[in-house]
């Protein structure tokens, strides 16, 4: 029987044929699906992968971003590297003289001078303000970290022109700036603020360009106005409480604000043709006239820690209503808004610890970085093998090294003139301490005798001139023939009124040295018949004392700002008014002439010769007994990198600690 196909044969096979492409159709369609939908997937996976690249690059875009932000400053200073000094203030030109413009440059071509004075007067432009030890580029460097240093004794006061100690320069010198600096290696004169500056070659006038990319720590730009502004409405505001700022400050007749050129270019007359002209206007620090502006001046006066300025640091804490205090530490942070060479720290803390054994205690238990010891302390680790490895002793003679005295109080206290009034006394206390004896029993030989207020390491001091020698028989001559006898025989002596030989000598206490140092001079007056009072007192109410003239004697020490100091802050007749710095209330018309004399004459060799004169005077009458000239001794904790004992001291900004070191001292 034979195969026949049918119609049902037929449908059954269109059936599975369309069951069949039905199945492809399906398969198509779903694998279609897949590749679409695997696209979709490998599309949003290549999106998610764009954006954390992204992401990435982003951050490290914003990374490099900072790290330009933060090389800007330096870029331009290397830019103007190179060229050679143009004069602009004579001075005689001798080695040592008066400091003159620094290492600057002549204007490049493509300088800009139109806001400089016509007639001849060469423009310096400013070498490019830099660090002397720049940390970057050393081994280990890295930025962050807090340094800590331990001060001796509280500062009561911070802000700009009302601090009175060395410690609130120290402070103030990271904060607010100035036109210029002494360079730190070399103590020439060099701008800072000053981008570029005519100085008239008689000393009548100057002619400023501020720099253009300074900035105050807020973000605002530092002008001409502010310097006008903190000259004539702040410096020199009579209600603000800046007495011995003034008798600094005083050569400048006018300052004002040259019309356009972006409110940058300030012109500041002098009253007279003087040696430290250029000096005063550069050393002057500019403060924000947008911030103390909004203060009235007997705000200004109670206030603590008000400081701003457009330095490598400010204060962590410039709130006026809850600003720094004592015995707060004080924290400066880095001040992300600085023009210059940033510095490598992110914080610096200043801690108070008065008391000698326990600051060197504190400090060998890594309390903080840095401290000073006293004489003894310090002999008995410099060759301290294992305190070596973890300790740095530093001991060198610089411009801020100062000089320890005691100051007699040559006017009146409390309406009452002191014995100290007559200069034969003064020098027969001078005669009866044995300075050679402290120094090396005290002191250990780490000081040398001081002869006057100019450091010996100057020419301004007389080298002719020696010190009084320890005489206990010239000393009870000379209180004799001031009329001072034992005219009862109870072994002290009396005037011709029958009153006592008996004086308070007043100390900031605290300081073993300090304390041995006084004892002595006690127990050389019993030696002649002087009742010696011993009166310690905190060092925070010191200046009080001072400004009250309330003291017989006072013993402390005193620091230089300049390779060259102005004798009119401690000298002059018309620093006794107010709360100048003539506390001793010493009234000497020679003097004060020649104090005069000195700040009038422009060439340098006469100058010094004056200045010699000066000295002399002083060393005769005997205002001050100097007992020493004090080196600078510190003791590092060795996690401090690049620190450099430099001329003018040292640069806190150019510290570093490795990264690795920086959670503590």
């Amino acid at each position: 029987m034979g195969n026949r196909f049918g119609l049902k044969d037929f449908i059954v096979i269109v059936l599975l044929l369309a069951v069949g492409i039905s199945l492809w159709l399906n398969m198509f369609q779903e694998d279609r699906r897949f590749r679409d939908t695997r696209a979709i997937a490998d599309r949003v996976q290549s999106l998610e992968s764009l954006q954390s690249q992204t992401q990435t690059g982003l951050e490290r875009l914003q990374g490099s971003l900072d790290a330009v932000q933060r090389q800007l400053n330096d870029v331009g200073n290397r830019l103007e590297s190179g060229v050679k000094a143009v004069a602009a203030f004579p001075h005689g030109g001798s080695p040592g003289s008066a400091p003159g413009p620094g290492p600057q440059s002549g204007a490049p071509a493509d300088r800009d001078e139109s806001w400089a004075r016509p007639g001849g007067v060469p423009v310096v432009w400013s070498g490019g303000f830099k660090l002397e030890s720049d940390p970057r580029g050393q081994d280990g460097f890295a930025e962050g970290g807090e340094f800590i240093q331990i001060f001796e004794a509280q500062p009561p006061i911070l802000t700009p022109y009302r601090y009175a100690d060395t410690y609130g320069r120290y402070v103030n010198d990271e904060i607010v700036e100035s036109l210029g600096r002494y360079n730190p290696r070399t103590l020439k004169l060099e701008g800072v603020l000053a981008e570029a500056w005519q100085m008239d070659p008689e000393g009548r006038w100057l002619r400023v360009l501020i720099q253009r990319r300074a900035r105050f720590s807020d973000g605002e730009p530092v002008k001409a106005e502010d310097v006008v502004w903190t000259h004539n409405e702040f410096l020199y505001n009579a209600e603000i409480q800046a007495d011995r700022f003034r008798s600094v400050y005083n050569a400048m007749a006018e300052v004002k604000p040259v019309p356009g050129f972006g409110g940058k270019v300030v012109d500041i007359t002098f009253k007279e043709p003087r040696f430290d002209n250029l000096q005063q206007a550069f050393g002057m620090p500019i403060v924000p006239k947008h911030f103390y502006s909004k203060f009235s001046a007997a705000q200004i006066n109670q206030s603590t820690g008000l400081t701003m300025g457009s330095g490598p640091f400010r204060m962590a804490k410039l709130d006026p209503q809850d600003q720094w205090k004592p015995p707060e530490d004080l924290v400066l942070v880095r001040n992300e808004q600085y023009w210059g060479p940033r510095p490598a720290l992110d914080r610096v803390r200043f801690k108070v610890i008065n008391d000698t054994l326990a600051r060197f205690t504190a400090f060998r238990n890594r309390v903080g970085d840095m401290a000073r010891p006293s004489s003894q302390q310090f002999d008995s680790v410099r060759n301290d093998a294992e305190f070596n490895k973890r300790f740095q002793p530093a001991m060198w003679y610089n411009m801020q090294g100062g000089w320890a005295f005691v100051a007699w109080q040559c006017g009146p206290r409390n309406g009452k003139l002191t014995p100290f009034s007559d200069k034969r006394v003064r020098l027969a206390m001078t005669h009866l301490i044995d300075r050679e004896r402290l120094i090396r029993d005290v002191d250990k030989d780490l000081a040398r005798i001081a002869t006057g207020p100019f450091n010996s390491e100057t020419p301004q001091a007389d080298p002719s001139i020696k010190a009084w020698p320890y005489d206990l028989a010239v000393s009870r001559r000379l209180l004799d023939e001031a009329g001072w006898k034992d005219r009862n025989g109870d072994g002290v002596l009396e005037n011709d009124k029958g009153e006592r030989f008996s004086f308070q000598l007043t100390y900031a206490s605290g300081n073993p040295a300090t304390e041995q140092r006084v004892t002595y001079i006690k127990d050389q007056c019993a030696k002649v018949g002087i009742a010696c009072v011993l009166e310690p007192i905190d060092w925070s109410v010191t200046q009080s004392r001072l400004d009250k003239r309330d003291f017989d004697a006072i013993t402390f020490a005193w620091s230089s700002s300049a390779p060259e100091s102005d004798p009119t802050q401690l000298w002059a007749i018309s620093s006794i008014d107010g709360t100048g710095d003539n506390f001793v209330q010493w009234r000497n018309e020679q003097a004060d002439a020649l104090i005069k004399e000195g700040r009038k004459t422009i060439d340098f060799d006469a100058r010094m010769k004056v200045w010699h004169r000066l000295h002399r005077v002083i060393h005769e009458d005997q205002p001050y007994t100097p007992i020493m000239e004090l080196p600078w001794l510190r003791l590092i904790n060795r996690r401090i990198h690049n620190f450099q004992p430099h001329k003018s001291g040292m640069e806190m900004h150019e510290f570093f600690i490795p990264r690795g070191m920086q959670a503590s001292p």
